[in-house]
Order: structure tokens, then sequence, then C-alpha cells
């Protein structure tokens, strides 16, 4: 009867194969970021992606630092550095080095599983799944509860807009004055600058007149330019001039009517004397 049920186990395991992923221990070796570290494994140093789950950037060549990346960095750094004893498992259901040469595995310190508290804390999120993996299930309930309660990455933070400033310099006969303009503000017109016989033009970019209607898009230099004033006779003195010139003409009149009577009278004085 025991071999009978002997061999009815045989045949139920090779109807239903029992799978056990490969542990290994490690020794912790350097931070990288919030899903990846490095680790000695026989004597050489290995990096390990950790399986099925994504934080922020903090060190991507591309892209900046994300939302929550660093806090995620440091979480995973802390307890892996502080940590008595490290195991990697790598699953059966997944690749076990992605194509950088990297590790896919579940990471285990101290007994506590990094992947669940990185998900639970709001620092990373289920992704890269490419297979049945062992421990999706769990992590899709811990990942539920953590947006239900908005933690971390679920939270309803906002990323402030970092705005550009750029500086406007308005240069004038050898002085020059700078203002702030905000990306995609229009920048003002200082006070047009005087210049001893000359005519202000406006101000110049390069060689054209610039619109200060146009947005600022990056640093500018603007520069006044002037024309010279052409020397002219004020209006007074020729005022002066027609009033001179008026008075002459009056002054001739009656100087010349004067001699005209008299040289009329003298002619009547002769005649009358003849008679």
């Amino acid at each position: 009867m025991k071999k009978v049920w002997i061999g009815v186990l045989f045949f139920w395991l090779l109807i239903h194969p029992v799978y056990a992923n490969e542990k290994v221990e490690v020794i912790f070796s350097k931070c990288v970021d919030g899903d990846t570290a490095k680790f000695i494994l026989n004597d050489e140093e290995i990096t390990a992606r950790f399986l099925a789950v994504d934080t922020p950037e903090t060190v991507h060549p591309t892209k900046e630092v994300e939302p929550f990346g660093k806090e995620a960095s440091n979480y995973t750094c802390e307890k892996l550095t502080n940590a008595s004893k490290i195991v990697l498992e790598y699953d059966d259901g997944s690749d076990k080095k992605d194509k950088y040469d990297r590790h896919l595995v579940w990471v285990f310190y101290d007994d506590h599983f990094l992947q669940k508290e990185l998900i639970e804390q709001g620092y990373a999120k289920i992704a890269y799944i490419y297979g049945d993996y062992v421990y999706t299930d769990e992590l899709k309930q811990v990942e539920s509860i953590a947006r239900q309660k908005k933690i971390g990455l679920w939270s309803d933070y906002v990323e402030e807009e970092k705005i550009e400033e750029y500086t406007v310099t308005f240069s004038y006969d050898g002085k020059t004055k700078t203002v702030k303009v905000n990306e995609g503000e229009v920048v003002s017109p200082i006070s047009n600058p005087k210049k001893t016989d000359y005519q202000f033009l406006g101000w110049y970019q390069e060689d054209e007149l610039y619109d200060f209607s146009l947005p600022v898009t990056s640093d500018l230099t603007l520069i006044a330019k002037f024309e010279k004033i052409e020397d002219s006779v004020p209006i007074y003195i020729y005022a002066i001039a027609i009033i001179v010139f008026v008075l002459v003409i009056a002054t001739n009149y009656k100087n010349s009517r004067r001699k005209l009577k008299t040289k009329v009278k003298n002619r009547w004085k002769k005649k009358l004397l003849k008679k």
C-alpha cells in the first residue's frame, strides 16, 4: 500500500511540478536609486533591478529628478545599508537578467520585502510585468491601498512649473540698465534717454526697431539710437527779421514821400516866382 501511495505522489509531481524560485544571499555594495542597487555575489559586484516596480527617476541621463524620487532613493539606500542580511530572489516567471545585464530580482532585507514597502510608502508603482510573477497579486493589493489613501505618488502633488527668467539690457550713451522679465511676458521700455543736440529714434535690437509687444523668450540687449539735430535759426530770429524789414520799408516809404512833397513844393514855388 505504501508503494502505491509513493507511486501516486510521484505521478502527481510529474503532472504538477513544484517550482522553487532561486534565492541567493548577497552583500550590499552601493546605492543607485529607488529601484536599483549594487551587491556582491560570489565575490563579484552585480547590479540588481528590483522586479515589477518602478520608482521616480533621480539619476536618469536625460530626465530631471522626479517628485518623490529622492525619497524613494533614500529609503532604499537606508534600508539596504543598515540591513544585517539581504536575500535576492529570482522569479521563475521572469528572465534572470535584462538587456542591460542587470539581475531582475525580488529583494528581502532582514525578512522584510523591499518592493512591498516601497509601494506601501507611495515611493513606487507596479510596472514592467512581463509574466506570471509570484508576488504580483500581493503587490497589487498594497498599491490599491496606497492609491486610496493618496500616499506619495498617488497624492495630489503637482510639481511647480519652473518659470525661466531673462535679462533685458537697455544700452544708451555709454550707460546700461537691466530689467528682469519672466519668459513669455513683454518688457516695457524705460524712459526715453536724452542726448544733447541729438533726437532719440527708439530702441533697436541689432539693426531693427524693437517691437515691445513681442513676448521675451531670451536675454536681450536693446540699444538706443539717436539722430543729430541740424543747426537751425530759432523762430524768434525770423520774427525779428520780419519786423525789422517792415520797419525799414515803412521808414523808407515815409522818407520817400517827404522828399517827393518837398520836391513838388519847390517846383511850385519856382513857377510862382517866374510869374
